[in-house]
């Protein structure tokens, strides 16, 4: 059957949330608004006789750039769609002057993935946890638009790559934020954005464990009685054990490839919580 790839629509949002339910991902609909806000030319669709058979989504950042929600139906696998959608955003990427391309791949992608030069960095892991009270004050302040531009300037030291535009967008559907200034220092950040199960924690960056767990602690505070989702890296031993201590227990697991140079790579100490696994 013939495919096509065309850009990614408004409309298409609906399809591309069906997808990500069957999968059991967390995805909203304010992420793929998100996607679509940051890179417009960057998502796409296949389709194949009038009926679209898959999606992906590209986000490019100063240095480098991701490639997520690579979703094909069952009814259409095995067909080459997946390779070729992954295929056509990483070409998107590389004209555009990306030379480092990430993903996060769960387990049926990542052979897709290496049949188009990407090779493994490291698991990174997935905790859901739903507090019932007991975590203590929340302790960190709320950032306001005035702060974005520190927060930005702290997140691209630790990130490994400037992503300004992204933290503005995910600052504007946020159900909450936090950050720790410090004189004309920042200390650390964290945003809560909805989640199809709750709410994700995500990006949350910090400069010291001490940092991590304050942030940690005003989000417990904050989300009694609701899920909390995120991912870290598994470099991130610091992170783990934090999040095992207050009971954060493990989900699925999706693993970190990248393509290309070995360049914006950040700090994985200092990222308690990813934004999400399409765009890192």
């Amino acid at each position: 059957m013939e495919t096509s790839i065309r850009t990614f629509r408004r409309e298409d949002i609906a399809f591309a949330l069906a997808q990500t339910q069957r999968e059991g991902w967390d995805a909203t609909a304010e992420l793929f608004e998100t996607c679509l806000a940051h890179d417009p030319e960057g998502c796409f669709v296949a389709e194949a006789a009038g009926q679209r058979v898959g999606l992906v989504t590209t986000t490019r950042y100063a240095r480098g750039g991701w490639v997520g929600n690579l979703i094909v139906p069952p009814e259409h696998r095995r067909q080459g769609i997946g390779q070729r959608l992954a295929a056509h955003a990483m070409a998107h990427l590389s004209t555009r002057g990306t030379q480092t391309i990430h993903l996060e791949a769960d387990p049926p992608g990542i052979e897709i993935y290496r049949r188009l030069g990407f090779v493994d960095e490291f698991e990174s892991l997935r905790f859901r946890f739903t507090p019932d009270g007991g975590a203590g004050p929340a302790a960190a302040e709320r950032v306001t638009t005035t702060d974005l531009p520190a927060l930005a300037a702290f997140d691209a030291e630790h990130f490994g790559d400037e992503r300004k535009r992204l933290l503005e967008l995910l600052f504007r559907q946020a159900t909450a934020t936090y950050w720790l200034p410090d004189g004309g220092e920042v200390r650390g950040y964290a945003f809560t954005v909805p989640s199809s199960l709750g709410v994700r924690l995500g990006p949350c960056v910090a400069a010291d464990p001490r940092a991590a767990e304050t942030l940690v602690q005003s989000v417990i505070a904050d989300w009694v009685g609701t899920t909390i989702v995120l991912g870290v890296s598994g470099l991130n031993c610091g992170a783990i054990g934090l999040f095992e201590s207050r009971g954060f227990e493990r989900c699925p697991s999706s693993f970190r490839m990248v393509c290309g140079r070995r360049d914006a790579a950040g700090h994985h100490e200092n990222i308690v919580a990813i934004a999400n696994g399409a765009m890192g």
